[in-house]
């Protein structure tokens, strides 16, 4: 049985995904308080490039729901944004059984997204790209749960460009 904030990263994947076929980006989200925040690209959106080619047989949210989905490599950044929540809906009870509690994800650039988290009672950024890949997207959540665990992230910090100076991972040429 999923938890609640699972099903409301599910919501928020599929909601990303819907909106971003027609133009829409996700700008922010909140687990804690159930926001999401939106805006309108002003642009035609980038067709969903899937890393089998073709995508799912059976259409929109159950074939995502039944088939993988995996954005390709060149995948537009939109679609990236909707496969990272939808990872992050399978594993934020791993992470939580690891104490690292998935607060919510700010993108304020189309390019990249900062997921924010708690370690311990420790706050961070990180940054991931979304577009201009050099790879897939493979599972996000296992790594950041494998990367705080092992305490690899710090290896990754870098001085932050935010006003509440939360250190920055910054995983945008590594995840």
């Amino acid at each position: 049985m999923a938890s609640p904030d699972s099903e409301f990263l599910t919501r928020v994947s599929e909601a990303a995904f819907e909106l971003g076929t027609d133009g829409f980006r996700v700008t922010a989200m909140t687990i804690k308080s159930r926001q999401i925040g939106f805006t309108d690209t002003g642009t035609t959106p980038d067709p969903p490039l899937y890393m089998q080619g073709e995508p799912p047989p059976v259409p929109g949210r159950q074939g995502r729901r039944e088939y993988d989905w995996q954005p390709a490599t060149h995948a537009p950044a939109w679609m990236n944004m909707a496969w990272l929540l939808e990872d992050l809906a399978t594993w934020i009870q791993p992470l939580a059984d690891e104490h690292v509690t998935l607060l919510g994800i700010e993108a304020p650039l189309p390019h990249w997204c900062d997921i924010l988290l708690r370690d311990g009672d420790t706050a961070y950024r990180v940054r991931i790209a979304l577009a201009d890949r050099s790879e897939p997207l493979d599972f996000p959540g296992m790594y950041l749960r494998d990367m705080l665990t092992e305490g690899r992230h710090r290896d990754h910090l870098t001085p932050t460009d935010s006003e509440d100076e939360t250190p920055l991972v910054d995983l945008r040429t590594v995840l």
